[in-house]
């Protein structure tokens, strides 16, 4: 290739850099999620760093329907996650468990694949309701346990109460030994605790180190074992032990926010960007208990 016929291929891929520039976007849409395979019928979908998923997702593909499990669900996630379940399978979406909500958040949680009935606890569904949106899904909501039987598998559904939030739900799939803690655990990863019950907190982390889970899916972080779970509970501690220590030891908030030293997990993803509103949180609810 001749010196002049370079330099005219050049300036044509000058002239072309805008038309692909303005095009990029499109062609380069960013993802929300990494689905995972968990065994021949569970996905677990793994909110990426950076993204507008906060919190990870799980579906279970059953011979007739497809059942999405979790929470936080914005539309951007929603229709991607529907996609990656068209991706697998033609089966519909019958069903959405939602694991817990966030009051005041009206466009999380309400744009659901259309007939798709929502199962939630009566906290979950009361958080709903007290939304400015009206919630179109038909839905099933209980008290305590749900199991839903499908063919080999059984979706345990277990409210445990207070904890992230004003009421946390979490699946235990036991033919499999499955168990989508939702955001009751952080594995190797700090997350949002502004609006927890910290002491009630701490105790469904002991419950749920009791069920007999080969498999943990949290709701922030990678999958992982029960070990996961074990991780979690010495962060936890050692994040109200230090809280708890500055609340008897008379400090102020402000005190408290410069004397807090939680050194060993200062690296730890999310750290830096939740640290201080979970310290609000715990000091407060400790400082009145």
């Amino acid at each position: 290739m001749t010196s002049l016929a370079i330099l005219k291929r050049t300036v044509r891929v000058i002239r072309l850099l805008p038309l692909l520039l303005l095009y990029m976007p499109s062609m380069v849409a960013a993802a929300n999620y990494e689905i995972s395979k968990i065994s021949d019928s569970v996905y677990a979908a793994i909110a990426l760093s950076g993204s507008k998923a906060v919190s990870n997702a799980v579906f279970v593909i059953t011979g007739h329907e497809v059942i999405l499990v979790g929470a936080h669900f914005v539309p951007e996630c929603v229709d991607e996650l529907v996609r990656e379940i068209g991706k697998l399978s033609p089966l519909p979406v019958s069903h959405v468990i939602l694991t817990h909500h966030h009051r005041g958040f009206n466009y999380v949680d309400f744009n659901l694949p259309e007939r798709a009935e929502v199962v939630a606890t009566t906290e979950t569904w009361k958080e709903l309701s007290a939304e400015l949106r009206e919630f179109k899904n038909p839905n099933l909501v209980f008290d305590d346990t749900l199991t839903l039987n499908r063919g080999a598998s059984s979706l345990v559904l277990l409210n445990m109460g207070k904890g992230h939030s004003g009421g946390d739900m979490v699946l235990y799939m036991p033919n499999e030994g499955i168990l989508f803690a939702s955001d009751l655990v952080f594995n190797d990863m700090v997350g949002y605790m502004g609006e927890a019950s910290v002491l009630e907190w701490g105790e469904n982390i002991e419950r749920l180190e009791n069920i007999p889970a080969r498999i943990v899916i949290p709701g922030v972080g990678k999958v992982s074992d029960g070990g996961g779970i074990t991780r979690f509970k010495k962060f936890y501690r050692a994040f109200m032990t230090e809280v708890l220590r500055n609340v008897e030891k008379g400090n102020s908030l402000a005190q408290t926010r410069k004397e807090f030293a939680l050194d060993a997990y200062k690296d730890l993803p999310g750290y830096s960007t939740f640290i201080e509103v979970n310290l609000e949180r715990a000091y407060k609810q400790l400082k009145t208990r």
